[in-house]
């Protein structure tokens, strides 16, 4: 099994793709807020790029709780924001949630373009994660969303993370190889947050923004490693936990 992990979503290429496996990463906070729904009840979150298309899927699914953000504040007229303390069992259980984010749902949509899956990966299901990609059997490449275009510091730890799970879940001979120096560098990296992922978050410029805007608990929240024991994958425009196999396994 060989590994990349790409600093910045909108640098992919369709080549680097290809055949592998896509896990999505933007701790801060989609990704964290898309596995915190999902272990509490949602049925399916369906990611989207704008506002206008969130609004045009209520349109057709009334039923559809509209969650998101814009400089990280709730939108005007949705329903939730994107923090994962909103996402609670009593507000999404059983529920579609419609969600679109900065650059999150953006780099869950351009990940799955030319891939044989996408996996959505946080801090909170590192393991989960790790167990999916070790039977599923490709290749694999870790998407860092990034902020703004810029290499996101929380978004490579948790990669890195997912790396070193990897290479305890599959020793020896089938352990997996590393593609590229900015590899190396997560999981050197996650070796140093490893026994303090918090600080990762506070270490990072977003996380500085966001615990300056109010927000300090949701970086607390989503730095709890492994809280949550599922691995869920996008497909068909859909996010869900059960069931998920890779196309072709």
């Amino acid at each position: 099994m060989k590994i990349d992990v790409l600093p910045v979503f909108g640098d992919i290429t369709e080549k680097q793709l290809r055949g592998k496996l896509a896990v999505v990463f933007d701790v801060l906070r989609a990704t964290s807020t898309i596995v915190t729904a999902l272990a509490n009840g949602c049925r399916e979150v369906v990611p989207v790029l704008t506002v206008e298309e969130a609004l045009a899927y209520a349109e057709d699914h009334p039923d559809a709780i509209l969650g998101g953000e814009r400089d990280s504040l709730l939108i005007p007229g949705f329903h939730l924001g994107n923090s994962p303390l909103e996402f609670t069992s009593g507000r999404v259980k059983g529920k579609t949630v419609v969600l679109t984010t900065t650059n999150g749902t953006r780099a869950i949509r351009r990940a799955a373009r030319g891939s044989a899956g996408v996996l959505i990966g946080s801090l909170l299901n590192i393991k989960a994660v790790a167990e999916e990609i070790a039977g599923a059997g490709y290749d694999v490449v870790m998407v860092c969303a990034g902020t703004r275009g810029c290499f996101s510091l929380e978004d490579t730890v948790a990669a890195g993370m997912v790396c070193r799970e990897l290479a305890r879940t599959v020793p020896g001979k089938k352990a997996p190889l590393l593609e590229s120096d900015f590899a190396a560098a997560a999981c050197r990296l996650a070796d140093f947050y490893s026994k303090d992922p918090l600080r990762a978050l506070y270490d990072s410029l977003h996380g500085q923004k966001l615990a300056a805007r109010g927000f300090s608990e949701d970086l607390t929240f989503c730095s709890r490693l492994n809280s949550a024991g599922i691995a869920p994958g996008y497909r068909h425009g859909r996010i869900f936990t059960v069931p998920f196999t890779v196309p072709g396994n």
